[in-house]
């Protein structure tokens, strides 16, 4: 949309904001930097007109200003820091070092930065326009990335309707995530949206993200609402495909007897008239090609909550996962992806190449990297049977290179310190270096031997084990909340495999 952005604003206490780079906009408004790199100004607009109205600017700032009586301490949330005078707006706080999630969509991207763009040698052969889409998906960050700023993303909303609020306008001009490819770092804004949860009839949602009751008019902005637009959202960043644009919706396959007057085929797959597009039960809106999609960028766990989503939940929203099911999914997904050494594209770790057979890039057939493989136990007892894997961490790790461990590994998943490093793992050709973080919590202890009834020995500052071994193993307990037994060994690149 365009709209007639002026040259600078007033605030109400008559602070002057030039105006800078747009970040986005939609129908019900845009939101643009200032020429100070921290500071942004959101308008608002009705179905795509900035509200000009005396009246209607009065009650847009009276709006704004209770945005301050919501209880968002502490959530990364970036509400008013002063309203407007005389414009339907406000001014925020923005990271100047951080970009939309647009940036992750190629979709979104310019054609002149997509046409720029040096195409790897390992896509020669490939269709060009297929070589560019997956080139910037390699550009903005990978699959790693883009399962960390989802697992941020996911993990605010948490804060946001565990507080009982609906965020209500989830898309990708909202959420902002850090610009540096290895940090993921997110920030949501446009808080003028946020509203208690209850049905007050007020249908807030982004074109194509709209969960189907309020594109409908069936129900008002909810928390399920919410899941919805983000499980959109999240398909969308991993897999570069709309979870409800089909075949069918890009043939148009003779269904105009069945399209309500002045609606088209888009329309209903974005107001939930349709299945979406891996629907188990209904075929007929299949996408057979395009996308990165199944083991390329999706857990079973991510695919299991996207099934619920759009397929009982799309037309029954109390089936919906709530959004407390994503960031430990997300979470977990991201722990398990590798870096490629020749291409740089992130993969799961135990992708099985249809052509190898063996752990090859999925992309370029590299063979998997020497990897640092963490299994986390629930510790039952001793001389107690462990059961499967409670979380799976899994890393790149050449010689010379240096890992730290998350909390998550060592304890139950917790979304407000689950990325609190407890421990620092080095390798070089002889030995391994084991240090406990200053900010760790855990009491650790080492068993170096492979064998997990071995004698372990409690890490007060740091352990070394030996590392010229082929089959490094080793064992570490933590104690914080619930015990953790955790198998450590290095695979890959001349370790074992």
């Amino acid at each position: 949309m365009k709209y007639d952005i002026k040259p600078k604003y007033t605030d109400q206490f008559l602070n002057e904001h030039l105006s800078g780079e747009k970040l986005g906009d939609g129908g019900q408004g845009v939101v643009f930097r200032t020429k100070d790199p921290d500071l942004a100004i959101k308008l608002s607009a009705n179905d795509g007109q900035l509200i000009e109205d005396k009246d209607q600017i009065e009650k847009s700032q009276s709006i704004f200003k209770k945005l301050r009586i919501f209880p968002l301490d502490g959530v990364k949330v970036a509400t008013p820091l002063v309203v407007l005078k005389d414009a339907p707006g406000y001014v925020m706080q923005v990271m100047s070092d951080m970009i939309p999630f647009s940036s992750f969509l190629f979709g979104e991207q310019k054609r002149e930065v997509v046409e720029s763009y040096t195409i790897p040698k390992w896509l020669d052969g490939c269709d060009k326009r297929y070589a560019q889409e997956i080139t910037h998906y390699l550009n903005s960050g990978g699959l790693r990335k883009r399962l960390n700023a989802l697992y941020k993303c996911s993990s605010i909303l948490c804060q946001i309707h565990g507080r009982g609020i609906v965020y209500g306008d989830i898309n990708p001009n909202n959420e902002f995530v850090s610009e540096n490819i290895g940090m993921s770092e997110v920030w949501l804004i446009d808080a003028d949206n946020l509203r208690f949860e209850k049905d007050d009839g007020v249908r807030i949602y982004f074109p194509r993200f709209g969960a189907p009751e309020i594109v409908q008019g069936k129900a008002g902005a909810s928390t399920q609402g919410d899941c919805h637009a983000f499980a959109v959202l999240a398909y969308l960043i991993l897999t570069n495909l709309h979870p409800f644009v089909g075949d069918l919706v890009l043939d148009g396959d003779d269904w105009a007897e069945d399209i309500d007057e002045g609606e088209t085929l888009e329309d209903m797959a974005f107001s939930g008239k349709l299945p979406w597009i891996n629907d188990q039960e209904d075929d007929s809106n299949n996408r057979e090609n395009g996308g990165l999609r199944g083991v390329l960028t999706l857990t079973a766990q991510l695919d299991k909550l996207f099934q619920a989503t759009f397929g009982q939940g799309r037309t029954s929203p109390s089936l919906r996962p709530t959004i407390y099911y994503w960031p430990k999914a997300l979470a977990q997904a991201a722990d398990m992806t590798v870096t490629c050494t020749e291409c740089s594209m992130n993969y799961y770790y135990d992708f099985i190449h249809p052509e190898t057979e063996g752990h090859h890039c999925p992309y370029c057939k590299t063979q998997r990297p020497q990897v640092l493989i963490l299994e986390s136990y629930r510790w039952n007892g001793p001389n107690k049977p462990l059961n499967s894997p409670c979380w799976h961490y899994i890393r790149e790790f050449p010689q010379n290179s240096q890992l730290t461990i998350p909390r998550r590994v060592f304890d139950d998943f917790r979304i407000l310190d689950s990325d609190t490093a407890e421990v620092l793992i080095s390798a070089t050709n002889k030995e391994i270096l084991i240090k406990k973080l200053d900010h760790g919590k855990a009491e650790l202890f080492i068993a170096a031997d492979s064998h997990q009834q071995s004698e372990f020995q409690k890490i007060y500052s740091q352990i070394k084990i030996d590392g010229e071994t082929p089959d490094v193993k080793f064992w570490m307990f933590a104690h914080l909340n619930s015990p953790r037994l955790v198998h450590c060994m290095i695979s890959g690149g001349g370790k074992c495999d």
